[in-house]
């Protein structure tokens, strides 16, 4: 009877030790990493078959990049349902470029190069000659220590979390292990071990006395470097500084000369160039631009510009992705724009974010208005305002006086929908 499922192929895993082998090898068996690793071991013990069964799956078996380059590369190639194909046109394709610039090239080859010469080395043994395995495997391990220290420096591997910076730091140890143990291996052959050890104390000797005689020279050289790299800093913020003022300050400072007979431009970019600079200068938040915070402030420069009127923007809490958010935009941005065209005075807008609801509060100082009396051909409040938020799920009050309107918007919003729309 064939199993129902079908087996994966061999991908080296990207969570490995070293290069990932047995974590692909065991996910392919279906056995645990544990298991395939201890088998390995009894390998090598066994004149180091192990070591060359690691070797040629690394070179022989894909990692998990190269494996999704050879699907991309197949992609046009191999026959898909309908499904597949809208389902690949929604997780967009990914460049080659990008896909292929990871891949093995130098490190494949090296290792290659290595199989093959043991290769060449056991024939030889076949045909009679004396190879020296005493000091051939010791150099191998050097070479390998070597390579695994060479091979971590890899930007991804180095830009990951704190497991993988943990890994990174265990392949150096073993790297520097596997190059001491082989070094020491090939020098206890041709020395005794009471001069062995000797010879490693008079070279810790003279390590510390080279330490020591050069540590003020290289405290000197390192405190230069740090001088000079903060005035390379410094001169970068100070040229990065001029050419925002350039772009922003002096051009709005030219308009406003161009404008001075209008008080009200004159105030409005005032007010909007006294923003942009306090958020280049002093803004430490990385905001998401889906924020509807960003969104609602967004649009209220829009309307401080296009109708030179002042819009000020208080904002508590963030949210994205909600159902309704767009919706609840737009319904702003009508109350924000009637305010400006009707209302006299500074218009107030108060955003606040909590777990259940986002609430917006629009207010102006103008003499108000009846609802009531609005006639019917006039949907800018009915439906572009009340209407549109009761559709998306939302609510909209509106409470006017002779002192002034205050339109309040508000949207509930749910944690696992948001994260549902945010994935």
């Amino acid at each position: 009877m064939e199993s129902s499922e079908q087996r994966t192929s061999i991908v080296r895993s990207d969570s490995g030790l070293i290069a990932g082998v047995c974590g692909g090898l065991a996910a392919h068996l279906g056995f645990p990493v544990s298991y395939v690793r201890f088998g390995f071991v009894a390998l090598t013990a066994l004149g180091g078959v192990g070591v060359l069964l690691y070797a040629w799956l690394w070179v022989f078996t894909p990692s998990a990049e190269e494996s999704k380059a050879d699907q991309l590369r197949s992609w046009g190639t191999s026959r898909r349902t309908l499904a597949e194909e809208m389902g690949r046109v929604q997780q967009g394709i990914p460049s080659p470029k990008e896909m292929t610039a990871k891949l093995a090239s130098w490190r494949e080859t090296l290792m290659g190069t290595g199989l093959l010469l043991i290769a060449v080395l056991a024939l030889a043994q076949w045909l009679g000659l004396n190879i020296r395995w005493d000091l051939i495997w010791p150099a191998m391990g050097i070479v390998a220590g070597v390579l695994l220290a060479w091979l971590q420096i890899d930007g991804q591997r180095l830009s990951g979390d704190s497991k993988s910076r943990a890994m990174v730091l265990g392949r150096l140890i073993l790297g520097l292990i596997l190059a001491i143990g082989g070094l020491l291996a090939i020098l206890s052959g041709t020395v005794s071990t009471s001069d062995l050890i000797g010879g490693m104390w008079a070279a810790l000797a003279i390590i510390a006395g080279a330490v020591v005689v050069l540590l003020p020279w290289g405290a000197r050289l390192w405190r230069d470097y740090l001088a000079e790299r903060s005035s390379r800093q410094a001169a970068a913020q100070r040229a990065d500084f001029a050419a925002h003022l350039h772009d922003s300050v002096l051009q709005t400072l030219a308009v406003i000369q161009k404008r001075s007979d209008d008080p009200a431009a004159v105030r409005t970019l005032a007010r909007v160039q006294e923003r942009e600079l306090r958020a280049w200068l002093y803004e430490t938040e990385d905001l998401d631009e889906e924020d509807v915070v960003v969104e609602l402030q967004s649009e209220a420069d829009n309307i401080e510009k296009l109708m030179l009127r002042d819009v000020d923007v208080i904002a508590v809490g963030h949210a994205k992705g909600f159902d309704g958010q767009q919706a609840l935009v737009a319904a702003s941005r009508e109350a924000m724009m009637n305010a400006a065209k009707h209302a006299e005075g500074k218009i107030s807008v108060y955003l606040e974010c909590s777990k259940e609801l986002v609430e917006i509060f629009i207010r102006d100082r103008g003499s108000g208005f009846d609802v009531e009396a609005i006639e019917e051909d006039r949907h800018g409040v009915r439906e572009s305002i009340i209407g549109r938020m009761e559709r998306a799920g939302g609510k909209a009050v509106i409470r006017s006086s002779e002192t002034g309107t205050e339109v309040a918007l508000s949207m509930p919003r749910s944690s696992e929908q948001e994260e549902q729309n945010n994935e």
